[in-house]
């Protein structure tokens, strides 16, 4: 029974699905090794890859409930793993042990005389859970469905245009397709990764007259819920669990030449309660749970049971806050004024230790930030540009450069611009109790400048509708959310028109020229196929962000999982989805 925790969070879905790494594709099956010291991964954690046994079913925890099974509707991390990751099967896959991208359903994609046009091969006997055979057909069905405007994907759409156009498609034959992007992009890999084949036959009708986003809903008939992934659905009982059974058309072998997935059936079971889901893992009744709690992760770490948990470092998640930047809406002008002044901003980044909130506030179980970029992005983060140290010195000398005084003594001083005491609300999303906790920290750091913050914990959902509606808020605590290293990866969080642009989305145009500036570095990213090139223009971006700070970074958190020892091909990956990335490879030991 596997337990993953999956916990929902400020993701930047559509500019964290166009995920691009400059590598080259790999084999798709790799061959069983013994796990041993060879086989240590980054961390120095043995990586087993053997030879399973087929067979068993396991849990697998999840503390929101996914909202449909349809991946192109989905808009939160829950319905992403269930219906992108268990049951999509992609044209290309990210194989996290190499952090590169290796053939799926495409087995093998081509230039065609142009860095525009690309030709791409079906795998040959490539199925649907249903057995009907994978076709080129199908991919072309499914990016019309992704593009079309009546589905409205959330995540999907953007992630797929290119400067707002599409890429166009044409099947040539049974197998082969032809792509045509708008212009050429860095790599194509991350654009096929993005895409899970659907079925044509099954769900061209619902297309057609303008039903599509009634399919595969999270209460459908399971019977109707056709998938080329390692996964279908067996059942699903809404805010409860999904019952997932094994694809028995599913492509891949392992190197015996076995089937896979070895599992019958993968059970996504809700237990929103953290200390409840701590419970059934202990009590066997939960195999796998990712992003433990790190007083949870501690406990486990010191206990010799059948559990063991491990610390995978720092992801790709980072930590930030921001202040709301938006032109204005006629609410606390003077707040916005002293917001909009990079010297304040400073100065809050300043006064904040990042050293005690990755030590203390969040137990070892996080790295201090320089960038927007975590430090588990080895490849792309700027190494000049190192963590931020607490400097409340420097930070008061900044104040008065603004101008700003402080009047009386800790814990009563006051911090005055303009004559007006400095108060703002920090909002934080309820459900992560370590942002909440690190929202206190920072309070107490700011109340020895004299800066008056109150914490405001908010249910997701009405934390969501402040800051991407109705822009009703001083600041936030939250971060960012990619799902693979590549820098395009961060394209809307900072592209200045972007809705997922933090700090004051949506702009017609850049509103500061440092912003412009982004804004074409980032299109140099996406299309400059030169490694290095493509390095040093990510590294600026970086610099300018760190200078003028929109977003304040405070820290990578690392990502922690826990298992039973009797799951096999254990290798859970500091990258969405963690435990579950080679699912199909996972059995039970007898």
């Amino acid at each position: 029974m596997t337990g993953c925790a999956v916990k929902p969070s400020f993701l930047f879905l559509r500019a964290a699905l166009i995920a691009v790494v400059a590598t080259a594709a790999v084999a798709a099956c790799r061959s069983a090794q013994r796990p041993d010291a060879e086989n240590a991964d980054a961390g120095g954690r043995v990586a087993e890859r053997i030879v399973g046994r087929a067979g068993g079913s396991l849990r697998c925890r999840i503390s929101a409930a996914p909202r449909t099974l349809n991946y192109l509707l989905a808009a939160d991390e829950p319905s992403l793993i269930v219906a992108f990751y268990l049951m999509g099967g992609r044209l290309v896959e990210f194989d996290h042990d190499t952090q590169s991208y290796a053939p799926g359903l495409a087995e093998s994609w081509t230039r065609a005389g142009d860095d525009r046009t690309f030709e791409i091969t079906l795998r040959d006997g490539a199925r649907f859970s249903d057995g009907s055979p994978v076709t080129a057909a199908d991919v072309e069905f499914t990016f019309r469905a992704l593009y079309d405007e009546r589905t409205a994907s959330p995540a999907f759409r953007d992630a797929m245009l290119i400067e707002g156009r599409p890429i166009e498609v044409a099947a040539l034959d049974t197998r082969r397709l032809r792509m045509i992007f708008p212009r050429p992009v860095a790599t194509v890999e991350g654009y096929f990764s993005n895409l899970a084949v659907l079925p044509r036959a099954h769900l061209q009708e619902a297309f057609d007259s303008g039903r599509f986003r009634e399919s595969y809903g999270i209460d459908a008939d399971p019977a109707t819920i056709i998938t080329a992934g390692p996964f279908a659905v067996k059942s699903a009982t809404p805010g409860e669990r999904v019952q997932l059974r094994r694809n028995p058309h599913y492509w891949k072998k392992d190197s015996a030449g076995n089937s896979l997935p070895y599992l019958d059936e993968l059970s996504i079971e809700v237990v929103a309660d953290a200390n409840l889901a701590l419970v059934r893992l202990r009590g066997g009744e939960i195999d796998l749970y990712d992003r433990l709690r790190p007083g949870d992760y501690a406990a486990l770490r010191n206990e010799q049971g059948a559990v063991r948990a491990e610390d995978l470092g720092p992801g790709l998640y980072t930590d930030h806050m921001w202040f709301n930047l938006n032109p204005g809406d006629g609410k606390a002008p003077h707040r916005r004024a002293i917001f909009a002044d990079v010297r304040f901003r400073r100065a809050v980044s300043l006064a904040i230790d990042r050293d005690s909130l990755a030590g203390i506030t969040l137990r070892g179980l996080a790295t201090p930030l320089g960038s927007f970029v975590s430090p588990g992005n080895r490849f792309w983060v700027a190494a000049d540009l190192p963590p931020i140290r607490r400097n409340q010195e420097q930070a008061e000398a900044v104040l008065r450069e603004m101008g700003c005084v402080r009047r009386g003594e800790e814990p009563t001083r006051q911090l005055l611009c303009n004559g007006v005491r400095v108060e703002f609300t920090l909002l934080v999303p309820v459900e992560s109790q370590p942002r909440v906790e690190m929202a206190a920290a920072i309070q107490s750091d700011l109340a020895r400048l004299g800066i008056l913050m109150h914490v405001a914990p908010l249910e997701f959902g009405q934390l969501s509708r402040r800051l991407n509606e109705t822009f009703d808020y001083d600041a936030a605590l939250f971060g960012i959310s990619v799902t693979e290293p590549d820098p395009s990866s961060y394209a809307n969080f900072l592209l200045s028109g972007s809705p997922s642009h933090p700090w004051a989305p949506r702009q017609p145009r850049p509103a500061t020229a440092w912003e412009a500036r982004i804004d074409a570095l980032v299109a140099e990213v996406a299309g400059e196929r030169n490694s290095e090139r493509r390095r040093a223009a990510f590294r600026e971006i970086q610099h300018i962000l760190a200078e003028q700070l929109p977003v304040i970074p405070l820290v990578a958190r690392h990502l922690t999982a826990a298992a039973q020892r009797r799951t096999g091909n254990y290798r859970p990956s500091a990258l969405p989805p963690y435990s579950l990335w080679n699912t199909e490879e996972l059995f039970i030991r007898p």
